[in-house]
């Protein structure tokens, strides 16, 4: 549990960092598109913070954890990109960053869901072959047992 905590602290200090210099810089008065876009950054970081749990428990699951956390992280990264550029141009029209940021949003989607399908089959791969080399091992501590 300690290792969370410091992972979710450690995730947490870009969406601190960046929430205070927002408002320290920005204020509190904006557009729509702005608040959407601030909206969109503070979802990609929460994402960021909450894809490395959806990997299943596994031998190889601190490998398919750092793979969804480097996916995760790329989208951060993207949207915070996005989203900073429409914070800056703070566009009349909602239109345009909606949809700017709803592309990268599935395409993110496409990747991560495409990942955990991968994951699945790979534990339950890994599962089966264990099982396999369990029940080999018993076999032949049978014979010898008999001796």
């Amino acid at each position: 549990m300690r290792k969370r905590a410091i992972l979710c602290a450690f995730f947490a200090i870009p969406l601190i960092l960046f929430n205070l210099l927002f408002f320290l810089i920005a204020g509190s008065v904006h557009p729509r598109s702005v608040w959407i876009s601030y909206a969109w950054i503070q979802f990609a970081f929460i994402l960021l913070i909450v894809t490395p749990w959806l990997a299943r428990r596994t031998e190889n699951g601190p490998v398919y954890k750092i793979t969804l956390a480097l996916i995760s992280g790329v989208y951060c990264l993207v949207e915070f990109v996005v989203g900073l550029i429409v914070i800056i141009l703070h566009p009349a029209s909602v239109r345009w960053p909606i949809v700017v940021q709803v592309i990268p949003f599935c395409l993110y989607l496409f990747v991560l869901l495409g990942n955990l399908l991968f994951i699945e089959f790979a534990a339950d791969s890994d599962e089966r072959h264990a099982a396999k080399e369990k029940a080999e091992k018993e076999q032949k501590a049978e014979p010898e047992n008999k001796e």
